[in-house]
């Protein structure tokens, strides 16, 4: 065994622990798992684990999509999930649990539309050899959920960055801290943001898998947090028309023998294969879209005059732009995504659109200056949009592979066709008293 296997192993032995978690990354960026005995564990981990792979497929409400390539087509076939000895890590919030995240196999071979092996094949892609690294900046609405049902943000107001609306969420910050260590995770920051109840919480950045690793943890680590003080910590997009919506701010930085590839000679500006990411990023800015924004909820965060994009632009520590250059370390900041996102795919979809830049030389437009609305192409406004920008965008698709794409489509448009077959309240109030 490996050392990494012989300290899970070790680990699992001990005779406080009772139970490990299997856990895996949804399509949508869920954790999954399943709950064993450490006895059962240790008995069968090499082998792997029987796990249906229509999970990975699911809607958020657990619908199963047609035409996935996971589910009828293989007779809703079980795939095996092998864990990865160094995720190992106990719960912070169970004294007698463990969880391991895991590899999906089908038929002995590594399931390649897994969000976490689509990350590790764009890692793989790398052709320029340069050293990237990840940081992930969420923000999230922290919810209270009143006796009829309805939910009430934890703070009254806009607060951002006031002291005393920081100091009302003691109590839910200081539960992530105490946890955060022991569950991995290196926190460096709270602060309130703009909207009433809305928080962003930073940890230190990485490598791109182990980053899309530690934000995946990390929104575990928030809801539980959450859930222990009778809360609902939300990523979701858009939980309030008239409010804020929540981002997934992703920066991207690579280095070749130490050296900044995004830095020139002047101080803060893009070196030229700088430019060149950018220019892929643009290139795919709709496809990037479709990624960063899983949800129909959250194609309304998209908003003309506002921090959150509403263009195809990037610009010098512009925060109306969809991917900014920050002072500091020369990085880029990609603003597209929403904040219910999931990790692995938003940092896979963001490196592959880069490399395509980098591997064409594509030049980006000249920067936006201050607010490029009516300026520069709009994003897609509507997930139909976006998923066909995705699935027509060949360098891209070949880049994260067809599967994820086809995967990622068809869990998208069951999801479309749940909200189509609802009809809302908003409708019974325009039209009942009216038509």
């Amino acid at each position: 065994m490996s050392q990494a296997a012989d300290r899970m192993v070790e680990t699992i032995e001990d005779p406080a622990i009772d139970h490990v978690f299997i856990e895996f990354a949804d399509i949508n960026g869920i954790s999954r798992s399943k709950q064993l005995t450490a006895d059962a564990f240790l008995e069968k981990w090499a082998d792997g684990f029987a796990m249906n792979l229509v999970l990975l497929a699911q809607t958020p409400r657990n619908h199963v999509p047609e035409g996935s390539g996971l589910g009828a087509e293989i007779g809703h076939a079980d795939g095996t999930v092998h864990p990865i000895p160094e995720t190992t890590m106990r719960l912070p919030w169970r004294e007698n649990a463990v969880r391991v995240l895991c590899r999906f196999f089908h038929e002995d071979e590594r399931l390649a539309c897994s969000p976490r092996a689509v990350l590790e094949s764009v890692l793989s892609a790398n052709d320029f050899e340069f050293d990237f690294y990840a940081g992930s900046e969420l923000e999230f609405y922290l919810l209270e959920e009143t006796p009829n049902g309805e939910f009430t943000p934890a703070t009254d107001d806009n607060h951002e960055c006031v002291s005393w609306a920081t100091e009302e969420v003691a109590g839910f910050y200081d539960r992530i801290v105490d946890w955060a260590g022991d569950y991995g995770i290196d926190l460096t920051a709270l602060h309130h943001e703009h909207g009433p109840g809305q928080l962003e919480v930073l940890f230190d950045y990485g490598r791109p898998l182990e980053q899309a690793d530690t934000t995946f943890d990390f929104k575990r680590l928030v809801k539980q947090a959450g859930r222990s003080f009778d809360q609902w910590p939300t990523f979701m997009a858009k939980p309030f028309a008239d409010r804020s919506g929540s981002g997934y701010h992703l920066h991207v930085s690579a280095f070749d023998d130490g050296k900044n590839v995004f830095e020139a000679a002047e101080d803060g500006a893009l070196s030229e294969r700088g430019r060149h990411f950018v220019g892929g990023l643009m290139d795919h800015a709709d496809a990037l879209a479709a990624l960063g924004t899983p949800s129909i909820n959250g194609f309304k965060r998209f908003e003309p005059n506002s921090f959150a994009p509403y263009t195809a632009s990037w610009g010098y520590d512009n925060r109306m732009t969809a991917v900014r250059v920050p002072p500091g370390v020369v990085r880029t900041e990609t603003r597209i995504a929403s904040a219910d996102a999931n990790p692995y795919l938003v940092i896979a979809g963001t490196i592959a659109a880069g490399l395509d830049g980098l591997r064409r030389e594509l030049e980006p437009p000249a920067p936006a200056e201050g607010d490029p609305t009516g300026d520069r192409p709009t994003l897609p406004r509507s997930p139909e949009l976006a998923l066909r920008a995705l699935e027509t965008d060949d360098a891209l698709v070949d880049l994260l592979g067809e599967d994820v794409v086809r995967v990622y489509t068809a869990s998208k448009r069951r999801e479309l066709e749940a909200f189509r077959n609802h009809v809302t309240d908003w409708e019974r109030d325009q039209y009942v008293k009216t038509v």
